[in-house]
């Protein structure tokens, strides 16, 4: 039986622009395949909080021999994309609903250590009854330590847990780690799918 729900934060809970690592793909004039692939190469450093992510993105752009401009301009990039983040709020209130359901709600983010902070600030922890950030514990999605410490956290067996991503890679070996996996879309699909999983129906639901 399923007792929690867990959301990943970039990408589900925040959103920002698509694309920006293909605006610097094309900067750099290489490919995006080429960008990503170097990158997955060192995103643990800002993952696990060794470095932050424009750090990480100076490191990615001097293997395609990026000069410091070139770089400057790339952490421009990043710092408008940053700016036009904003919160999921609709996901926000399935999230109360699913709490109103007495699910337990978990967050777990490849992130920088800042973001628990970031979401004091922004008033989106009080929706998480556990909150785990790869920067502060260590480990990183799909590695599956991480999703160990999210289910002591929550008190759950990994059969009893949906985890939410919006990335296909941070959601392998979901089979066998134990968890139900949901590849987030957007919110209206992602209220159809755990509709059928949970057997419930949503507050505002027109069916």
């Amino acid at each position: 039986m399923i007792k929690a729900i867990a959301f990943d934060y970039g990408g589900v809970i925040e959103i920002t622009e698509k694309g920006l690592m293909q605006k610097i793909a094309d900067y750099l004039q290489i490919t995006l395949e080429n960008w990503f692939k170097e990158y997955k190469t060192l995103n643990y450093l800002c993952n696990t909080g060794e470095n932050s992510y424009e750090e990480v993105y100076a490191l990615t752009a001097k293997k395609f021999n990026a000069s410091d401009a070139e770089i400057s301009h790339i952490h421009e990039m990043m710092r408008k994309n940053m700016e036009a983040r904003k919160i999921n709020f609709e996901l926000l209130e399935i999230i109360k609903d699913l709490k109103n359901k007495n699910y337990k709600i978990g967050l777990l983010s490849n992130n920088y250590i800042q973001l628990r902070q970031q979401m004091i600030e922004e008033d989106t922890i009080k929706y998480f009854d556990s909150v785990v950030v790869s920067s502060e514990v260590g480990y990183q999605k799909p590695q599956p330590e991480i999703f160990e410490i999210l289910f002591n956290k929550l008190g759950i067996k990994s059969d009893e847990l949906i985890f939410i991503d919006d990335s296909p890679s941070s959601l392998e070996g979901a089979n066998k780690i134990g968890y139900i996996p949901i590849l987030y879309a957007d919110n209206e699909s992602l209220k159809s799918e755990l509709s059928s999983i949970l057997g419930i129906r949503f507050l505002y639901d027109k069916k």
